[in-house]
């Protein structure tokens, strides 16, 4: 059952605005302007990222306990703190968009957060080096990767707006994330080291398969970027999956794959 992301105002409200921010104004989106079956897909993918960025903020909210739980220096807590009050503004804007887009935001139908037994039971040092490299280092990278690709095309105010928000906080995700992997690989043994190649390889593989499948279905003359401006998905914060493969192939070659090496964690 689908559970609707509500607002109880009042007081919670004043809170929220306080640390997160008033609403954005959308009015300017327009939607009218476009075809009706385009505007039933944004509706689509931007209520499949508000359920993406709920989630996210349960992980940092968890990945919080865990840096206080692995007795890391205490100004790593502030810096988690924000990461989770920039996952709730995420959500704002998403379900900010979703509702000017003409649909009612929705949480995922499971609500709460479900990690394996495996990673619960882990020690809090091993689970906090888990959540860093797989959702600050290699999914905050991406993220920053597709909204900058959409942000640079994107010629709707509106929807601007939005993802111009979401990646000015994504980017201090980023220098965040990959100074605390380092820093953190450090207190392990580097016997160790290739359980955290392999976690590394895993949070890209499905990236990676989903890319290289749409790919190899894609003359080679048009596996470039500028053979797919897509101005009109762009306007609404959409892009295609081959211009999604294709950013993801030179966000892995030109930003993570030299991080990764740099620290010892591409695999052979």
């Amino acid at each position: 059952m689908a559970h609707e992301l509500r607002r109880e105002g009042g007081v919670f409200r004043r809170i929220h605005e306080e640390r997160i921010g008033s609403s954005v104004a959308l009015d300017d989106l327009h939607v009218e302007r476009y075809p009706s079956e385009l505007v039933a897909q944004a509706r689509r993918v931007w209520q499949q990222r508000l359920v993406t960025e709920h989630r996210s903020i349960q992980i940092m909210t968890r990945f919080l306990a865990e840096v206080v739980g692995a007795g890391d220096p205490l100004d790593v807590y502030a810096a988690a703190l924000d990461l989770v009050e920039d996952e709730i503004h995420h959500t704002a804007l998403c379900a900010a968009l979703v509702e000017a887009l003409g649909a009612r935001p929705v949480l995922p139908d499971a609500v709460a957060l479900r990690d394996p037994e495996e990673f619960t039971s882990a020690p809090m040092p091993q689970r906090a080096l888990t959540t860093a490299i797989q959702m600050l280092a290699a999914n905050e990278t991406l993220s920053v990767a597709f909204i900058e690709d959409l942000r640079a095309r994107c010629d709707n105010p509106a929807v601007e707006r939005v993802l111009g928000a979401t990646v000015a906080d994504e980017e201090g995700h980023q220098a965040f994330g990959w100074t605390y992997v380092e820093k953190s690989l450090a207190r392990f043994p580097a016997s160790t080291m290739p359980s955290w190649q392999r976690l590394a390889d895993q949070a890209l593989a499905p990236h990676r398969d989903t890319a290289e499948r749409i790919l190899a279905e894609v003359p080679p003359a048009a596996r470039r970027l500028d053979a797919h401006p897509e101005p009109e998905l762009a306007a609404l914060g959409l892009f295609s999956p081959i211009r999604q493969a294709l950013v993801f192939r030179r966000c892995y070659e030109d930003d993570l794959r030299p991080k990764l090496a740099a620290l010892g964690l591409l695999g052979a």
